[in-house]
């Protein structure tokens, strides 16, 4: 929709819009729990091709994507973390002002119409659909990936582009719950607690002492019958699923629940890159100050859930420190597309002009969004990457007549 939009601004006479859904926009819809943070004010936070990312993203920043929106009749807020929302708080919203700006201007869009083929011909492109063929001077492809279940597609329609000799980088799933061996967080589902995560590769010994990631995540953990969810937990699964692809061994999650307890964590050495050992003696510290006022069996009454103080039981007080500061989650994998937020993976970069989004390949040929090798954190990042990028390729596609 940002494509079809920005061609028409920049000249573009005639402009379709080809959704293989029966609507258009349900990813808007679900975004953002029905919110859709549509932007960051933050700096960029991208994998996969972050150099691509960081060149499309200063050839339209926050402000232009912002000053696109506000153009079409949305008032933005800016909420904590630099997530940036419609401020009525409601995705349809932003789907609202896409849609009536796309009818003011002329631009057709057509619903179940998947493409099925994209062939040069003549100077231009034909685009094969059950709706019916159409030709026309470019092309941009916005299909997306494959999260979000039925919101997503099943990647097929990456075949639009390796017919035409595009690669396709190997596609995982990122921004997604994390899955633990069995029994490793029996009896903790649905508790709610703020904590600091960190991942580290198994070894004999203290595999805490191997960390995958250089400054922990934190914010609020979720248990659940499979393992761990949460936006913190969700940003390490794209790092799990790549040890796990590099060693064949899936790491350790570790669950540092010093917030919990009323501690600061920046004090703490794994979130200033020193030792583990730093966050077990905070926390021992204070577990050995509320013995001078409780019984050794009631330490954790007032300062932990039941649900875990009951699975932590019967510990010394040095282990249970260790295991409040470093609480361990073997993993076992990471929820699949039908779960992920975006798609890890896609379209090489390596073949599209970051500058115009155009295939270095085939002139006229435009690519813009979730379907090329970008992905960003949690945040609002990959909807800005989507909004951006379409942006310039409409812009670029419309000069390409």
């Amino acid at each position: 929709m940002s494509a079809a939009l920005s061609a028409s601004g920049h000249g573009a006479h005639r402009v379709a819009v080809l959704e293989g859904a029966p609507r258009v926009g349900r990813k808007i819809l679900a975004s953002g729990n029905g919110r859709c943070n549509l932007a960051n004010a933050r700096a960029e936070k991208y994998m996969g091709s972050p150099e691509f990312a960081d060149t499309v993203l200063k050839k339209c920043p926050t402000k232009q994507v912002l000053r696109f929106f506000r153009d079409l009749g949305l008032v933005t807020v800016e909420e904590e973390g630099g997530r940036i929302y419609p401020g009525c708080g409601q995705a349809a919203a932003v789907l609202d002002v896409l849609r009536s700006a796309a009818e003011r201007r002329g631009i057709r869009v057509l619903c179940d119409a998947p493409a099925t083929a994209i062939a040069p011909v003549g100077g231009g492109y034909r685009v094969s659909t059950p709706a019916g063929t159409f030709t026309a001077p470019a092309v941009v492809a916005a299909f997306g990936g494959m999260a979000g279940g039925k919101l997503g597609h099943d990647g097929g329609p990456y075949r639009l582009l390796t017919d035409l000799g595009h690669t396709l980088t190997p596609l995982f799933p990122a921004l997604t719950p994390l899955v633990s061996e069995k029994g490793a967080v029996k009896g903790l589902s649905g508790l709610r607690l703020p904590a600091v995560l960190y991942l580290c590769r198994r070894q004999k010994g203290d595999p805490s002492a191997d960390p995958l990631i250089s400054r922990p995540c934190q914010g609020e953990v979720l248990f659940t019958d499979y393992g761990v969810s949460g936006v913190c937990a969700m940003e390490l699964a794209r790092k799990a699923g790549e040890e796990q692809r590099k060693t064949g061994k899936w790491p350790v999650l570790y669950i540092d629940f010093s917030p919990m307890l009323g501690l600061i964590p920046r004090q703490f050495g794994w979130l200033n890159g020193g030792p583990a050992d730093q966050n077990v003696k905070a926390v021992e510290a204070c577990l050995v100050d509320r013995l001078h006022r409780m019984p050794e069996s009631a330490v954790l009454q007032g300062l932990a859930p039941r649900l875990l103080a009951e699975r932590l039981k019967g510990l010394s007080i040095p282990s249970l420190a260790r295991c409040l500061a470093a609480f361990p989650v073997p993993l076992a994998g990471v929820r699949g597309f039908e779960y992920a937020q975006v798609t890890a993976g896609g379209v090489s970069t390596a073949e599209f002009s970051a500058d115009t989004l155009e295939s270095r390949l085939h002139p006229g040929l435009f690519a813009a969004g979730e379907l090329l090798d970008v992905d960003g954190d949690c945040g609002g990042y990959n909807l800005q990457f989507a909004f951006a990028s379409g942006l310039i390729a409409g812009e670029h596609a419309a000069k390409a007549r």
